[in-house]
């Protein structure tokens, strides 16, 4: 079975990995942990004429967001040796501007069986205005979906 495993830079991102490995993970199956990177925000970009732009602080924002990927990718390699996953792939995808739409495109590529991913406890507003990523994906794709919630998130929900 081939398994398409979405993480972010969350711990959320961590336990949805680690609630796989416990529960459903099968030695043959074959695992491909994929972050879709949404291209770093550059600040004030709208308001400021971009020409006037400091180029240094834009090299240093794409050198942080390439810098955090990799980082990304070496923890995830790391994760799936220590659970002794055989089949294992961690692809950092920076090319895509929206995470959900690229999640659906690259576990169809893969011809995945299964995508496994964190709900993401997204703010109110993010919530309505862009709609949850996980809901994205369910209502986007033929390939079954596997959503983890964080049983400790609702206790402290409205806490913001």
């Amino acid at each position: 079975m081939k398994v398409f495993i979405a993480v972010d830079n969350s711990e959320r991102s961590e336990k949805t990995f680690d609630w796989y490995v416990a529960n459903f993970h099968k030695p043959e199956n074959d695992v491909h942990v994929c972050h879709e990177a949404e291209q770093p925000e550059l600040p004030a970009m709208m308001f400021a004429d971009a020409i006037a732009y400091p180029q240094v602080e834009m090299e240093r924002i794409v050198t942080e967001h390439r810098k955090r990927c990799e980082h990304l990718k070496n923890k995830y390699v790391t994760k799936c040796k220590e659970a002794q996953l055989e089949h294992c792939k961690v692809h950092v995808d920076t090319t895509k501007s929206t995470a959900s739409h690229a999640i659906v495109k690259m576990a169809e590529k893969l011809e995945a069986d299964l995508i496994v991913m964190g709900s993401r406890g997204a703010g109110l507003l993010r919530r309505t205005v862009m709609g949850s990523v996980s809901d994205y994906v369910l209502h986007h794709t033929h390939i079954p979906v596997l959503i983890w919630h964080d049983p400790d998130h609702h206790h402290h929900h409205h806490h913001h």
